[in-house]
């Protein structure tokens, strides 16, 4: 698995888990669509991390780390409302979030051990 399928799955669970929980959710707020702009972003990116592009892969890098560190802020509120639907969705996007930060770290790091 390379970061550019990584990040791929991670923006398309994103988009299509954001978009799931707005049309879901009694109250349509701006907040859950937040996770669905992060995804447009990283799969605007996804190219330039196909191509190596060194400038493009570092901002998907820290775009997926502040996806990460909201997602994070949201399960915290929803865990203090006892949402459990929407922490299952949150859930989903963290997961991804964290495999997809630990594959370019395994990305980077077998590319400098091969240089």
């Amino acid at each position: 698995m390379t970061y550019q399928k990584s990040n791929l799955i991670h923006a398309t669970v994103l988009t299509l888990t954001s978009l799931w929980m707005y049309y879901d959710a009694l109250n349509k707020d701006f907040g859950l669509l937040i996770p669905f702009l992060f995804g447009v972003v990283l799969l605007s990116l996804n190219n330039g991390i196909m191509y190596d592009n060194v400038s493009q892969r570092n901002a998907a890098m820290g775009i997926t780390v502040l996806s990460l560190l909201f997602i994070t802020y949201m399960i915290v509120s929803f865990v203090q409302n006892d949402d459990m639907e929407l922490i299952g969705y949150f859930g989903l996007m963290s997961f991804t979030s964290l495999w997809s930060i630990a594959m370019f770290i395994w990305t980077l790091r077998s590319k400098t051990l091969k240089h």
